[in-house]
């Protein structure tokens, strides 16, 4: 005699519905984990960094700060930069 298994059920719950919820749920994770996942550009950079990235001295970067071309944070006695502005500020400056 053999017998064939139509339906599977684990505590009262087809299997097909839970993987439906399985599905669903990773899902949302993935959603929340995007919105919670720091986006790259918006990373921030130190001084030293800023100036290496864009290949020029401390002083000039420092101009650039003063003359508006470049925006920067102080956070307690640190200044920094955020990177999407870094970038924003050469698009400006070299438009293609």
């Amino acid at each position: 005699m053999v017998m064939q298994i139509t339906k599977t059920e684990i505590q009262g719950i087809e299997a097909s519905t839970l993987l439906t919820h399985f599905q669903t749920l990773e899902t949302h994770l993935s959603d929340l984990l995007q919105a919670v996942k720091p986006q790259p550009d918006t990373q921030l950079l130190t001084r030293q960094e800023v100036a290496k990235w864009l290949d020029v001295s401390l002083p000039t970067l420092h101009a650039w700060t003063k003359n508006g071309i470049l925006q920067s944070y102080r956070i307690g006695n640190k200044i920094r930069y955020k990177k999407n502005e870094v970038l924003n500020a050469l698009q400006s400056i070299n438009p293609q």
